[in-house]
């Protein structure tokens, strides 16, 4: 059948990737924007006919994909599912394949602001993406129980000028602030980082640089943010047990302190739980 050796095309393609890469890329988009698909009913298990908005395509692909990927690339390799669908019928699909055992390591959500009109809008105060909308629809994204990436974003500049280019750099920060306090959030994507490089139909000025690589507002915008303002630097003096505490970001720390000799100690520890967190840590004296 047409269906079935579709799927086969489709498996052969999926190993050849995991057998010539092996576990030398992180991630892979395992299948993308399938959810529209998904909340048509147009998937049907087994070997019938899915009449996707991309064209024909097995009945169940999605399913069938995920088995594939989960079965030839190593645990090591995350395997994500990606969509500009960030609606219940989304997280619901997402729900169901893990059910029927399928591996998704994340789940991926687009947001692009693709018309410099929209920015505009926002700038001049039109409820267009508040907090509240974009924590609701985070809630319901998490409702399928996996980390959240926003695979690909997008934030046009409305205009080259000076105040096109600070409205998109106010824009980009004050919703990494907010998509960083997301709980189940783990990474975010700048769609077109440069200026001119993107699709035909897509903002030439939607990057975090100009076309001759000179950065933007919005590049240094979050370049605080993420280098400086989300990164904890502090000082402290160990108790007499040799232990210290301070309140810092999740992530990975370089500790320096000099033990009860003067001789300089060093030594890397991971902070695993919620954004901001109390960390107790023994130093060997």
């Amino acid at each position: 059948m047409f269906t079935r050796e579709l799927r086969q095309l489709f498996h052969k393609r999926v190993v050849e990737l995991a057998e010539h890469y092996g576990d030398r890329i992180h991630s892979w988009d395992v299948v993308n924007e399938s959810a529209t698909d998904y909340a048509r009913g147009a998937m049907i298990p087994g070997d019938a006919l899915c009449k996707s908005h991309y064209g024909l395509m097995p009945g169940d692909y999605t399913y069938h994909a995920f088995q594939a990927a989960g079965r030839v690339f190593p645990s090591s390799v995350v395997l994500n599912i990606n969509d500009y669908l960030n609606n219940e019928k989304y997280a619901e699909q997402a729900k169901d394949l893990l059910a029927r055992g399928c591996r998704i390591d994340v789940l991926g959500s687009q947001m692009h602001l693709f018309n410099p009109q929209q920015c505009l809008d926002i700038a001049d105060g039109k409820p267009l993406l508040t907090p509240d909308s974009i924590r609701r629809q985070m809630e319901i994204l998490a409702a399928a129980g996996l980390p959240i990436h926003l695979s690909e974003i997008t934030i046009t500049s409305p205009g080259s000028d000076e105040r096109g280019k600070a409205i998109q750099a106010v824009i980009a920060r004050n919703l990494y602030r907010l998509w960083f306090s997301i709980k189940p959030m783990m990474g975010i994507t700048w769609w077109n980082v440069i200026d001119d490089c993107g699709a035909p139909g897509e903002p030439a000025i939607s990057g975090l640089f100009l076309r001759d690589m000179q950065p933007k507002p919005s590049f240094h915008a979050l370049h605080d943010l993420i280098n400086h303002q989300w990164k904890t630097r502090t000082t402290v003096r160990a108790g007499a047990n040799g232990t210290v505490a301070f309140r810092g970001f999740r992530g990975r720390y370089r500790l320096s302190w000099n033990d009860a000799d003067s001789n300089t100690r060093q030594a890397e520890v991971h902070l695993g739980g919620g954004r901001g967190l109390q960390a107790p840590v023994e130093l060997a004296r």
